[in-house]
């Protein structure tokens, strides 16, 4: 029977998922396609046309050969039809160079007593699509944030009226850094010295997870002044296609330089930088790049089981220290290389200063040597000091009796012992600093067996070591330590040491998750550092604040957290990093709170200052870099975040030794992203690996464990493990009843064990769940927010099973209008909701409009989340049932044939689906 023609939005929607899947594909699999999936002659028209624009011919859309060879242009005429023209604010003025993927021109601007220079690059790639543009303006404004001396930055960019993207970057008139090397004559050292400077840009952008993908000696220049720049950071990676195999001649990389991983389509992080770093550093010592050890064939060329510094001294020609620099860049595994740039820049110091490197193997014999070759000189009067000292032994000892009287001797070593502490807190990554977990369990064991020790030493032992123990998340240890401490104290009269070392103890109590103990401690402990204006009083506000919102009492949180943003402003030390950690900590809290825009307007600057100032990667950057990848996550706006959170991981894990609650945290961050690709085993093995830790270091009913307890849920519920999730959930809810933790988390908990009942039929106790979760949400939230909007939608799909269908609707359509008010239109979490709107219509008989809100939210979901198989899957299968419910068959067994065609895991087929496939398709083999 006829059917009625296809509305005029849905006919543009489907145009538009037939454009999307041909546009990159060639001429004969793009007619070979559309024979087999556009039916309609009109459609077919409508495609062709829409092709045929895209394919019109273009300068900058050409290869380099192609220019050359099929058209016959020379630079000369390249240059003769670009130069004069206006980008942006520049005129191009002549052509500096060109490649497969850009042409870059010299740009020109004058205004008001100023005439500027700069690098105009063309892309050739052409950004015709919304998404591309957005992709773009995203990556433009990342490499925007790059501020150091070192990096060329950018001036401007953006896309001309042609649709080209271009780039207009600071101008360096230099030269190779190879180059420079030689045409100065420039020694090993001096050469040592410039790559230590191009290692440390490339670390800098690196902080701000921006990775080159591309780094060779033509991008490193030096100018004639002797400055190093770096040209095209993350030129690459916006360059790069990612996620579309078909597209290879977009692979962006230098076969010489380019990383195994490069070739072998692996994850990019910061290791593949450090592979090209120590390509160019054995070219910038030998004058060659080493032989080929990556590449598209298998060959590494490299002697199997040799140890790097054998096969470096046989094949490359390097020897000692600088062979073994050089090998461990060029590891063909990533987690072999350097663990960052400014790991390699500081072990290239390390030889200029003639110390023991840090690749070389452990070796007392070898850092002996080190230290002889460096100190030639002193070795001799030390040796004599040191016999000096063992002949004067029994003098030594007779005076150890006076030396107990003796005051300022007590206070010289109470001093020592202290720094010597000091120096273990986690500063700094644990390869730069003593391994304070067995200098803390030695100075424990010492301590206890000093009983004559006077009182105020033993005082700053314990509070040393209780404040060691807090950074190891030894939380019973340092409570034990600091509880001693304060009672010596007090029986010295140190009443004032007292009351510090208690704000310390309560800052332990916050972090392990003792929230009523920590607020009622550190709230009594903020009026006298006010009254003296005491600079500890920021990093006690920020410690509150965490104690109360995690109490649930959100509003006193954020009124803590604001107030030591504004006493570090009024320490008298804005700008260095005890002021920037409290930026840090406060933008970390909205992200908590889930206010997601503030928290990126917050800590994209504090991250930015803290780069700027040289601040270390420590915990304290460590926790805002990764709070600001969450709500970028949250937001829509966070590429490659599984590199991302890797890196974030290894970062952790070179900070910290396990089990460490920060590590913890960092493993389940990598598992939710992983999760989303539906890599369900590997996620489950970072949870438990997570919990495992959590369970060993923190408080039993502490809140983290609560956030890992609900993820873990959501993995068994994504694999219809039913029972596991409901133990997962129960166990977490517990912990919020008996902690009595009013929070977020506790009420996302009950909404997803909500969505487990719902997904087992079981319609009473998930709408029950459902609504008080709701509830505390407006309560928590106001009415116009993410999180009610997830309730919303999720108490809406309840409703539509239990028949309710008119309510659902209405439910739904609240849930996009928040999502469309709060700029999340377009995510993944919007199409989620419109798929469960399509349902709801359906069910309410509206069969045309659900087809239309289907068509939409498929499009939305393949575009950002093109790995997100099951959910395509089950969207596939609505849509052919709704198809059916319209009469249209033929179209019906076609979209429940691209269904079977994702290859789901029939395990994770729910029955309702099952059913609606055969009959749809009429098939029962699957």
């Amino acid at each position: 029977m006829p059917t009625d023609p296809p509305s005029e939005p849905a006919r543009v929607s489907h145009l538009r998922a037939f454009f999307d899947a041909t546009v990159d594909q060639t001429p004969a699999l793009r007619a070979a396609w559309i024979a087999a999936n556009v039916a309609d002659a009109d459609d077919r028209i409508a495609l062709q046309a829409l092709l045929d624009a895209d394919d019109r011919d273009s300068l900058l859309d050409r290869s380099a050969d192609e220019r050359m060879d099929g058209i016959g242009l020379d630079d000369d005429a390249l240059a003769a039809r670009m130069i004069g023209r206006q980008i942006g604010a520049f005129r191009l003025t002549r052509l500096l160079g060109e490649g497969g993927m850009a042409v870059v021109f010299l740009g020109e601007r004058e205004g008001d007593g100023f005439h500027q220079q700069a690098a105009v690059k063309l892309l050739r790639r052409g950004l015709s699509s919304p998404l591309e543009q957005r992709m773009f303006r995203r990556e433009r404004q990342a490499l925007a944030s790059l501020s150091h001396p070192n990096i060329t930055h950018l001036i401007d960019g953006g896309i001309s009226d042609g649709d080209v993207p271009y780039l207009v970057l600071e101008y360096v008139n230099g030269v190779p850094i190879t180059d420079y090397a030689t045409t100065q004559a420039c020694d090993v050292r001096k050469r040592l010295a410039l790559f230590v400077v191009a290692c440390r840009a490339v670390a800098a952008a690196h902080r701000q997870l921006i990775v080159h993908r591309d780094l060779k000696p033509a991008n490193i220049l030096v100018d004639a002044e002797g400055q190093v720049k770096l040209l095209d950071f993350g030129i690459a990676k916006l360059l790069a296609d990612e996620g579309d195999g078909t597209r290879t001649e977009m692979t962006v990389l230098t076969p010489g330089y380019a990383a195994p991983e490069q070739f072998a389509g692996g994850t990019i992080t910061t290791a593949t930088d450090v592979y090209s770093l120590g390509v160019v550093l054995h070219e910038l010592l030998l004058g060659r790049r080493p032989p080929s050890t990556a590449g598209p064939s298998t060959g590494t060329g490299r002697g199997a089981g040799q140890a790097p510094s054998a096969r470096l001294h046989d094949v490359l020609g390097l020897r000692g220290d600088l062979a073994t620099i050089v090998g461990k860049a060029l590891e063909a595994e990533p987690e072999r290389r350097y663990g960052s740039a400014i790991e390699l820049a500081e072990d290239v110091e390390r030889f200029l200063g003639e110390r023991p490197v840090h690749a070389h193997p452990p070796s007392h014999w070898y850092r002996v040597r080190s230290f002889v070759r460096r100190h030639r000189g002193g070795v001799l009067l030390t040796m004599v000091f040191v016999i000096g000292i063992l002949g004067s032994g029994v003098f030594a000892a007779w005076q150890a009796v006076v030396a107990k009287r003796e005051a300022m001797r007590a206070n010289l070593v109470r001093d020592f012992v202290v720094e010597v502490f000091e120096s273990a807190r986690t500063s700094l990554p644990r390869d730069q600093r003593p391994t304070p977990e067995a200098l803390v369990e030695q100075a424990a064991a010492r301590l206890a067996t000093m009983p004559d020790l006077d009182a105020a030493t033993r005082t700053d032992l314990l509070r040393t070591l209780g404040s060691v123990w807090l950074s190891l998340s030894k939380y019973e240890a340092a409570d034990a330590a600091l509880t001693e401490a304060i009672a010596l104290a007090g029986s010295h009269g140190d009443v004032s040491g007292a009351r510090e070392i208690e704000r310390v103890r309560a800052l332990g109590w916050q972090r392990a998750g003792r929230n009523e103990e920590a607020s009622a401690a550190l709230a009594a402990a903020i009026p006298a550092l006010e009254r003296t204006g005491d600079p500890q009083l920021p990093a006690t506000l920020s410690a509150l604040a965490e104690a109360l919102f995690d109490l649930g009492r959100a509003d006193e949180a954020l009124s803590a957290s604001t107030r030591a943003v504004s006493a570090a402003a009024l320490s008298g030390v804005a700008g260095g990093l005890d002021q920037l950690a409290t930026r840090l900590r406060h933008g970390a809290l909205l992200s908590r709170m889930e206010r997601h825009t503030e928290a990126v307007a917050a800590l994209d600057p504090a991250l930015a200052d803290w780069r700027a100032s040289d601040g270390p990667d420590d915990d304290r950057y460590l926790s805002g870099l990764k709070a600001l990848a969450a709500s970028r996550m949250a937001l829509g706006t966070l590429d490659d975040a599984e590199a991302m959170f890797r890196d974030l991981l290894a970062l952790h894990r070179r900070l910290y030794a396990p089990p460490h609650d920060a590590i913890a945290s960092a493993l389940r961050d990598l598992a939710s992203t992983i999760a989303d690709e539906e890599r369900f085993d590997e996620a489950h093995a970072l949870l438990d690996e997570a919990l495992a830790m959590q369970r060993t270091v923190l408080a039993p009913d502490h809140l983290q464990q609560v956030v890992t307890l609900d993820l873990r849920g959501v993995l068994h519920a994504q694999r219809l493990e039913f029972a596991a999730a409901e133990g997962a959930y129960a166990e977490a809810t517990a912990i919020c009843t008996r902690a009595h933790l009013d929070t977020e988390t506790c009420s996302r908990v009950r909404n997803n064990r909500g969505q487990n009942f719902y997904r087992q039929g079981k319609l009473v106790e998930a709408e029950r769940e459902m609504r008080i979760a709701l509830a505390e949400r407006r309560a928590r939230f106001g009415e116009d927010h993410r999180t009610v909007a997830v309730s919303l939608s999720t108490l809406g799909n309840v409703l539509e099973r239990a028949g309710r269908a008119a309510e659902s609707v209405a439910l739904q359509r609240e849930a996009l209008g928040i999502f469309t008010r709060a700029g999340q239109g377009e995510s993944a979490d919007f199409a989620l909701i419109g798929n469960s709107l399509a349902k709801s219509q359906l069910l309410a008989g509206d069969a045309a409009g659900a087809l239309d809100t289907l068509r939409g939210a498929l499009a939305l979901w393949q575009l950002r989340m093109p790995e997100g198989r099951r959910r395509e899957f089950s969207m596939r299968v609505l849509e052919s049932t709704i198809l059916r419910a319209l009469g249209r068959r033929a179209e019906a067994r076609e979209a429940g044939e691209a269904a079977l065609a994702l290859g789901l895991e029939p395990a994770l087929v729910t029955q309702g689906d099952r059913d609606a496939l055969r009959a749809a398709t009429g098939r029962s083999d699957f």
